[in-house]
């Protein structure tokens, strides 16, 4: 009888929910790190499919794959004593998300339009970033070759919401951190 891969990674089917989350969110802090690791090496491409999204006037990518699906604004449900670009919550597919207002990030300060969507992205929270629209999907995009912090856009330049700029069509396109802005709302400081 051959025996199985000691290489192969362990397969869990049970567990308790509190230990699957506290894996969910070592394995996103991993895949994290890494994609930091690798904008450090240089010149490049961005690997992986991203959207494109505009909020305020702006453009900025959010990996895909760490998307779930994007749906129409829905009703928020407000959230006491959150800052204002949180919005407040909702419950999508029987899991609670917060809504962040990337437009509000971006210096909008007027009310979404009804016809604004939301990005629903995986983790721990899960996160709902709100946007004026999806535009279009974009494959490994060019990573900005210069100083990141100087081509960084108002809003986003102050933060931690994205660590990497990619040249799309002579357009400088900050890549948003996810993990950055869970991170904020479990109040650790990033």
């Amino acid at each position: 009888m051959a025996e199985a891969s000691k290489s192969a990674p362990e397969t869990t089917t049970s567990g308790s929910r509190a230990e699957l989350t506290s894996r969910l969110k070592h394995l996103e802090g991993e895949l994290e790190e890494v994609r930091r690791r690798l904008f450090a090496l240089g010149p490049g491409t961005l690997p992986g499919v991203h959207l494109v999204v505009e909020a305020a006037g702006r453009r900025a990518l959010v990996s895909a794959s760490r998307v779930t699906e994007v749906v129409r604004l829905v009703a928020l449900s407000p959230l006491a004593g959150a800052p204002p670009h949180v919005r407040g919550t909702f419950v999508y597919r029987g899991v609670p998300v917060v809504a962040i207002d990337l437009r509000s990030l971006f210096g909008a300060r007027e009310d979404p339009d009804l016809d604004a969507q939301i990005v629903i992205v995986s983790g721990t929270p899960a996160l709902g970033l709100l946007v004026d629209r999806v535009s279009h999907l974009l494959e490994d995009p060019e990573l900005y070759e210069n100083e990141v912090k100087a081509g960084m856009p108002n809003g986003v330049r102050e933060s931690s919401l994205s660590f990497e700029l990619c040249a799309c069509s002579g357009e400088l396109l900050p890549v948003m951190d996810p993990g950055a802005i869970a991170a904020r709302l479990r109040g650790r400081t990033v």
